[in-house]
């Protein structure tokens, strides 16, 4: 030890000492605060009622999609309804991304991305999330989808369209760009929201009835969050 061949033997201990709390605070296990169903109807303006009728189907069919006019919160529920199920505010289970018109496939799963020396395959954010979910399969996961209904459905999810179904979940498919088989993981959970103003309501709608996936339209939600009390739906 450099103690052993030093005379600066306090001033070593002192190092010594710096270094193990350094490696003390990095193997400190990030705890988030609790989050129950009585936070959620603390923070969000809903009957009991709906909440369970919310959480029965999303546990059951394992997608849902929440639908109202803009600015009724549909973001700020759906991210407390995770927190929810999940009894604990841990960010790191939740993601979100939003769906537009030059969303794709390669955005979504996996693509070659053009680099300095050519063509790269990169893996997308649904990709990413459900390895992690696999990794991690004794904890819910929740992956958000904003404007669901501005997306091109069947070009971004591809072949794992049938994949999302409740039945469907753990059966391997194999991928476009790779030879990987790939699942989706029984504890990741699709929340898509939608704007009822948008024409492309009925035709979204239709598709995620055929995928397995319940449309649910909470309109005591809406009018308690809407501002003016103007009902919805």
């Amino acid at each position: 030890m450099l103690a052993d061949i030093t005379p600066y033997t306090d001033l070593v201990q002192e190092l010594d000492s710096l270094f193990e709390n350094i490696d003390d605070e990095d193997e400190k296990e990030i705890v988030y605060p609790e989050y129950t169903r009585k936070d959620f109807l603390k923070d969000v303006y809903m009957s009991e009622e709906d909440y369970n009728r919310l959480t029965g189907v999303l546990c059951n069919k394992k997608n849902i999609i929440l639908q109202g006019a803009p600015g009724v919160g549909k973001t700020y529920l759906a991210k407390r309804l995770a927190y929810s199920i999940m009894g604990v505010k841990d960010v790191e289970r939740v993601k979100m991304v939003q769906f537009h018109q030059s969303y794709s496939y390669e955005d979504f799963i996996m693509g070659f991305r053009p680099t300095l020396s050519g063509f790269e395959l990169k893996k997308g954010a649904f990709y990413n999330f459900c390895k992690k979910a696999e990794i991690d399969s004794d904890n819910d996961y929740f992956f958000i989808i904003d404007e669901i209904n501005r997306g091109n459905l069947s070009k971004i999810f591809g072949e794992l369209f049938m994949l999302i179904e409740k039945d469907k979940r753990g059966s391997e498919l194999q991928l476009l760009y790779s030879d990987e088989k790939f699942a989706v993981p029984k504890n990741v959970y699709i929340i898509g929201m939608m704007n009822t103003a948008d024409r492309s309501l009925a035709k979204i709608a239709g598709s995620f009835v055929s995928a397995d996936t319940y449309l649910v339209i909470p309109e005591g939600v809406y009018r308690s969050m809407n501002p003016r009390g103007t009902a919805y739906g």
